[in-house]
Formats: structure tokens, C-alpha cells, sequence
């Protein structure tokens, strides 16, 4: 008869999440990660394949949670104009950062720049929930100005940048008046 599961895997995902949101898949050894989910490395193998698999499924469960989430925002007529959504979102980034520091900024941005990042599945899923924010940034211009596709995904590209400069200048340590000027530069982009 098999033994019962000695730890909740969601748990234990979610944990593994936080390691590799804070310190890159490279830099994640076995033991920190075995350490971190709290799991024997006989568990860790039975349930997760490989220090590759539990990274990939890490990214879904960001993309999941957290991109999902801010994608429905940024659709939500009922928050606002598109505009209203855009700005509201980078008030969110600010004041999560002003009220805890968000130093662990935004796990897309962090594995964007790790050397996970070059090919592969990673690189795909990675690059899948680039295109989701830069389509939902799209939308929201497009609910304002309908007949300006070109403009819109110029200007959504350019808003892209900015909040992941936000979200990396979170992780720095930003000061509330380095996230006000990003802010408004992002209004300045807006009014194109």
C-alpha cells in the first residue's frame, strides 16, 4: 500500500514560487528548494519530476494568478475608461510598493531577465504572458480610441515598458516620488 502525501502540493508550489520569484532559477540550488517546500527529496521527485518542471509550473501558477488577474482588471469596463484601468493599475503597483515594499517585484520581470529565460518552454511561457499584459494594455487603449489600432499598440507597448520598469523599480526599492513620475509619464503616453 503507498504512503499518503506527507505535505500539500499546493503548498509546496506556492513555496517553490516564492524562492524562484526571489532569487532566479539558477540561483534556486535542490536543497533551497527542498528546504523552502518543506518536502523530503524523495517527495520532492515523486511529485515534481525535476527542479525544470516545478520552475515551469511555477510560471503557470504566476500566470494563473497573478497575470490572469491583472488582465481581467484591465478589461473590466466597470473600473473605468481604459485609461481609468491603466493608471489604476500603476496606482496599485505604487501603493504596493509604498505600504510593504513589493521587494520581491513582479516574478514575469524577475524570470525575464534569469538565464532560465533563454529557449525553451520557459521562454515560451514567458514570452506568452508578455503578449497577455501587452493585449490587455491594447484593449483597454482600444475601449478609449477604436479606430487607432496602430497607435494603440505603439502606446501599449510603451505603457508595457513602463510597468515593468515600475515592477523592477519595486523590487529596488523605488521611492514614492520615482513611482508618482513614472505615473505620470504613463498619463503622458495615454494622451497621444
Amino acid at each position: 500500500m503507498a504512503r499518503p502525501r506527507e505535505f500539500d502540493p499546493e503548498e509546496a508550489m506556492d513555496k517553490a514560487m516564492t524562492l524562484f520569484w526571489d532569487v532566479g532559477y539558477e540561483e534556486a540550488s535542490l536543497s533551497e528548494l527542498l528546504a523552502a517546500m518543506e518536502i523530503t527529496k524523495g517527495s520532492f521527485y515523486k511529485a515534481f519530476q525535476d527542479k525544470q518542471s516545478i520552475y515551469l509550473a511555477s510560471l503557470d501558477r504566476y500566470n494563473d494568478n497573478v497575470i490572469s488577474g491583472t488582465v481581467a482588471y484591465l478589461s473590466d469596463a466597470a473600473q473605468g475608461t481604459g485609461r481609468d484601468r491603466i493608471l489604476g493599475l500603476f496606482e496599485k503597483v505604487a501603493q504596493a510598493v509604498k505600504a510593504d515594499g513589493d521587494r520581491l517585484g513582479c516574478f514575469l520581470c524577475n524570470a525575464l531577465i534569469d538565464k532560465a529565460a533563454e529557449g525553451g518552454e520557459a521562454e515560451n511561457k514567458l514570452q506568452a504572458m508578455v503578449h497577455r499584459l501587452e493585449n490587455a494594455f491594447f484593449k483597454a487603449l482600444s475601449d478609449d480610441r477604436p479606430r487607432d489600432d496602430a497607435g494603440n499598440r505603439e502606446t501599449a507597448r510603451g505603457v508595457l515598458s513602463a510597468y515593468f520598469g515600475l515592477r523592477v523599480l519595486g523590487r529596488a526599492g523605488l521611492s514614492t516620488q520615482m513611482a508618482a513620475d513614472c505615473i505620470r509619464q504613463v498619463e503622458r503616453l495615454l494622451e497621444r
